[in-house]
């Protein structure tokens, strides 16, 4: 197993449903500036064999993600097209970790947040960070959070790429990631036939967790009524990292989402963004 890997594994707190916890130690500090971004397989060097797999559901094994939010205007009025030129999440930034630009994956975050009427994209940039630190082939969560489907391998039912998503959990939006027998492509060869549909591959993986993410918020709009539309994007965002994590509009998945906006606040400030404030 890589070293990226291992690092990875060691940080992963993926309770019964998605994706890596924040780990505690680099959690305030997910970049430095850099001139120049790195360039990977198809956006990301790392490898995806073998480490300690499982992981969630991009919404838990009963959230259905194949549909978007109504997720409104954002209190704070920030509207975006789902255009990447200007790139308005740019910032120029690499990690810590591995060198890797946060910016790598800038257009399908933007594309899939206005698809799926998100308010906020750079949540989702600053969820990579946590997730997979921006390498697009991570397998890295130690649990299996749906099980092992009939006639699935334990390798196949665990959590992928950039958003840690769980193909296992049944809630790809239009089978995305999926081959024709359902189970997962895990295609990880940028220059491969089968990397076009691979869960791998940024554009679907994307799309999936920020579906998924639409899919919670969703769900918690309609079970919890009042919240503001900051609180409504931490909710869904925590029910990603444990699906039910939320109790109400200030009780929910603090210990995932305090990581998550404290890269996000990083990449705000450097990208000159309008940042959302996101307190219970």
């Amino acid at each position: 197993m890589s070293a990226l890997l291992l690092a990875f594994a060691a940080s992963a707190g993926c309770g019964s449903s998605h994706g890596a916890s924040s780990p505690e130690n680099d959690a305030a500090s997910p970049a430095s500036s850099s001139g120049a971004g790195s360039s990977s397989s198809s956006g990301a060097s790392g490898s995806s064999g073998a480490s300690s797999s499982g992981g969630g559901s991009s919404s838990g094994a009963a959230s259905s993600s194949g549909g978007g939010s109504s997720g409104g205007s954002s209190d704070a009025g920030l509207a975006f097209d789902g255009g990447c030129s200007p790139d308005i999440l740019h910032t120029g930034l690499v990690t810590t970790q591995n060198g890797l630009s946060v910016d790598l994956f800038d257009c399908p975050i933007l594309q899939w947040a206005a698809y799926y009427k998100e308010p906020d994209p750079m949540i989702f940039k600053a969820q990579i960070y946590v997730e997979s630190r921006f390498v697009d082939t991570a397998v890295a969560c130690p649990n299996d959070p749906c099980g092992t489907p009939s006639g699935w391998t334990t390798a196949e039912s665990g959590c992928f790429g950039l958003m840690q998503v769980v193909p296992a959990c049944g809630d790809d939006p239009g089978d995305a990631g999926l081959l024709p027998n359902g189970q997962p492509n895990l295609t990880t060869d940028a220059g491969a036939p089968g990397w076009a549909t691979s869960i791998y591959n940024p554009e679907i993986n994307i799309q999936i967790g920020i579906a998924g993410v639409a899919s919670n918020r969703a769900q918690d709009m309609a079970k919890f009524h009042g919240c503001t539309e900051q609180q409504y994007t931490m909710m869904a965002v925590g029910d990603y990292n444990e699906y039910g994590s939320t109790k109400s509009c200030t009780e929910y998945n603090d210990a995932y989402d305090d990581g998550v906006v404290a890269a996000y606040m990083m990449y705000a400030t450097a990208a000159s963004y309008p940042a959302q404030s996101y307190t219970p």
